[in-house]
């Protein structure tokens, strides 16, 4: 009897450990849905033989012709996760300044973005999204008299890749784009032939990211799970855009307040801007991990430090008032 329960305890022991470190690797707290005015709809349509979907949220007063803010959701992810990654800011937002945020769904929960390779259906299928994201603004332009100059892009993660894809392929889709914990393919990893035009575009990375690495190199976590490709470094990421604007010289830096000196991170804007240029900006998060800044978050440790110093959606809003 004794020697059963010894050796049930080797089994039992390693496996209650295991459970404890994977609760506390993935547990996770997003902002709650706060009460909004606004309308919530829900819509589809048929693009490449597959019928597409996604989240709208049209506020009580839009524009006469309201702007839209995309955000695309991360791998394995969904519209409405889009909504709660960005802590419903957008939705807040476009309450206040008459725009309609509007959340896509990926196929099978990814996007095929601008790395030629990716372990999910998306890419594996080669799915257009390019063309489906332009038919849904075909769609809103229609159904809701939206102004096709101004859309604006953002994404996170898969999502962040996918914006850059537009950017870089279709450059004019958007008058501005914002990406989150991704950067610019390596040379011999990108899906796509850039044009080459200059774009508005922020990047917003963390340092410690064990994902999306700050110093490029494969997009893959700790080295072992869903490998993506090579990128290039945060750095080579937004000279890449720099580039193709004609800027340079110095940013014009500011230091974000250190709100939450619990969180592990702090961050800082770095901003290139010219008359008659494109913007570009660099958010850095120092010490930040793989994840959207946002006081009511607490992103899956697992993933790395999570930025609490500020609202990443407010900032991305204010980049894309200000783009040209």
């Amino acid at each position: 009897m004794r020697g059963c329960l010894k050796i049930a305890s080797f089994i039992v022991l390693p496996l209650i450990i295991f459970a404890g470190l994977a609760f506390w690797a993935l547990r996770h707290k997003l902002p709650a849905e706060p009460q909004l005015p606004g309308k919530v709809e829900r819509g589809a349509l048929e693009h490449g033989g597959r019928t597409r979907t996604w989240i709208a949220f049209v506020p009580t007063k839009p524009q006469a012709h309201p702007a839209l803010v995309i955000a695309l959701h991360s791998s394995m992810g969904t519209a409405e996760q889009a909504r709660q990654v960005y802590g419903y800011d957008f939705d807040l937002l476009a309450e206040k300044h008459g725009f309609i945020a509007v959340y896509p769904q990926g196929y099978k929960g990814h996007w095929n973005d601008c790395k030629a390779k990716g372990p999910f259906a998306a890419k594996a299928e080669n799915i257009d999204d390019v063309g489906f994201l332009h038919a849904l603004v075909d769609r809103l332009v229609k159904d809701h008299d939206a102004d096709r100059a101004h859309v604006y892009v953002t994404g996170v993660s898969n999502g962040g890749a996918m914006a850059i894809r537009l950017a870089l392929q279709t450059p004019d889709f958007a008058r501005a784009y914002a990406a989150v914990a991704a950067s610019v393919p390596a040379p011999e990893n990108l899906a796509i032939t850039p044009k080459g035009e200059p774009v508005s575009m922020l990047l917003m990375n963390g340092t410690a990211d064990p994902f999306n690495p700050w110093d490029g190199g494969d997009v893959v976590l700790y080295g072992v799970y869903g490998n993506r490709g090579p990128v290039l470094s945060a750095r080579a990421s937004i000279d890449y855009f720099l580039k193709l604007d004609g800027l340079g010289g110095p940013p014009a830096r500011t230091q974000f307040p250190d709100t939450d000196p619990d969180d592990g991170s702090t961050a800082e804007r770095q901003r290139w801007t010219a008359p008659g240029k494109r913007n570009v900006t660099l958010i850095k998060i120092q010490g930040g991990g793989h994840g959207l800044p946002h006081p009511a978050t607490q992103g899956m440790r697992l993933l790395g430090s999570s930025n609490r110093d500020f609202h990443a959606a407010n900032e991305i809003w204010d980049f894309f008032q200000q783009a040209p």
